[in-house]
Order: C-alpha cells, then structure tokens, then sequence
C-alpha cells in the first residue's frame, strides 16, 4: 500500500472532462450507469469507476439545480417587490397589490 493519499481526479466545482453536456443528459446518463451495475454489464473495478462517476455527475446536477432555485427566489422576490404599491402597502388586500399579465392589478 502507498503512504500517499489518493487525489480525486475530479472535483466538485469541475465537472468530470466526458460529463453530459446538460442537466438531461446528466440525468440520463446516471440512469445508465446504474443500469449497467444492477444488470452486472461490467466488474466490480469498473462498477466502482463508473459508480463515481454518476456520484460526480449528480454532484454537477445539485450544483446546477441549487443555481436555478437561487435564480427562481430572486425573480420571485423582485417580481413581488415591483407589485407592492408604495410603502404599507396592503399587500393583496381586497385586490390591491394582486398580479395582473401588466403587472400590478388597478383597483
């Protein structure tokens, strides 16, 4: 056995070099690896491989998934702050404030 540690050969902030290029395809592909281990299409050192590599790929995915519902909050939080009229606003009471496909409803 080697005293030296074992360096990752991929990190969390890099993808892996032959990682799907989109989130589907990210999907899809560990959909794969994990059939081909269940089914036994490869060895135990190749399952261990390719088991660590869908952990990277999934990874990627809760990197790219905890992005979007950053971008979701902030949109969301922007969109309320337009609709509220002025400051104290009621805030939806009795239709003031509401949400309208022109932005905030006329009462």
């Amino acid at each position: 056995m080697s005293s030296t540690p074992r360096q990752s050969s991929t990190s969390a902030s890099s993808p892996p070099t032959d990682s799907p290029a989109t989130f589907e395809d990210s999907i899809e592909e560990v959909e794969r690896i994990i059939d081909r281990i269940e089914r036994g299409e490869v060895g135990l050192e190749d399952s261990l491989r390719e088991y660590e590599r869908g952990v990277e790929i999934i990874r990627r995915c809760r990197g790219v998934l905890k992005q979007a519902e950053v971008k979701v909050e902030e949109l969301t939080s922007r969109m309320q702050a337009d609709a509220t009229p002025g400051v104290g606003g009621s805030g939806g009471v009795g239709g003031v404030g509401s949400m309208t496909a022109d932005g905030p409803a006329r009462t």
